[in-house]
């Protein structure tokens, strides 16, 4: 499983674009209330949605073959968020769409959180990590040789607790859970990576960098307003 083509070209760009374009929608959505709105700082939270919106919209209009299906489902109790679940020459799998700094809310550092139980944000991403758990269960290769090299999910650890994890499983039809994953520096996104969250050894590896991805988009962005980050 070390450096698999999870997507092909093809398929990095189809999702880069959906991304790209629904980060465009959610800015001009954001310009347009700053001149409308005199308070509107709950909308500055709704970038993920306007991104899962695009790439829905784009697979609805069939131009994102891979996708198999996707769902609505909520996070908590007031925040919806799309769940993809794929097929390609690599295997089955299901992403999520992620910024980086929400990335780090919903990945526990370990398990003796005393708050995890009752934190539905994070409760829910604990029920994807069963399908990771599985593949690592079940894999003939040790922890450490599951995809890349751990990335910096918590840069004032150096090194990951391995945790104690039970038995559940979820997504039995999936082999994989993926975390699409991207940063933004005010109102552009800089880096768009498939990840792969390791519950076993509580740290981050990277699976498919897209980013190259962003530079050839078929949008032209031409952006003046700054609209956050979330």
């Amino acid at each position: 499983m070390i450096q698999q083509t999870i997507l092909s070209e093809e398929q990095c760009q189809q999702v880069v674009d959906a991304l790209l374009k629904g980060n465009e929608e959610f800015c001009e959505e954001m310009k347009l209330k700053e001149k409308t709105e005199p308070i509107y700082s709950a909308a500055k939270n709704g970038r993920g949605n306007k991104i899962d919106s695009r790439l829905i919209k784009t697979f609805v209009n069939q131009k994102i073959s891979f996708i198999q299906n996707y769902s609505i489902k909520k996070a908590g109790y007031n925040w919806d968020y799309g769940e993809y679940v794929c097929e390609t020459p690599f295997g089955r799998f299901l992403f999520v769409i992620k910024s980086d700094k929400a990335l780090k809310r919903a990945f526990p550092k370990s398990n003796s959180d005393d708050n995890l139980s009752e934190d539905d944000d994070k409760k829910y991403f604990e029920n994807y990590l069963g399908i990771n758990r599985k593949t690592i269960r079940q894999s003939k290769e040790p922890v450490e040789g599951l995809f890349e090299i751990p990335l910096p999910l918590f840069e004032e650890e150096s090194n990951s607790d391995i945790l104690l994890i039970p038995e559940e499983v979820a997504h039995e039809d999936v082999d994989f859970f993926f975390v699409m994953t991207y940063k933004t520096s005010g109102e552009e996104i800089t880096s768009i990576e498939l990840t792969f969250p390791n519950p076993v050894s509580n740290d981050l590896r990277l699976a498919q960098d897209l980013t190259k991805y962003i530079q050839t988009n078929q949008f032209i962005r031409n952006f003046s307003y700054n609209c956050g980050v979330v």
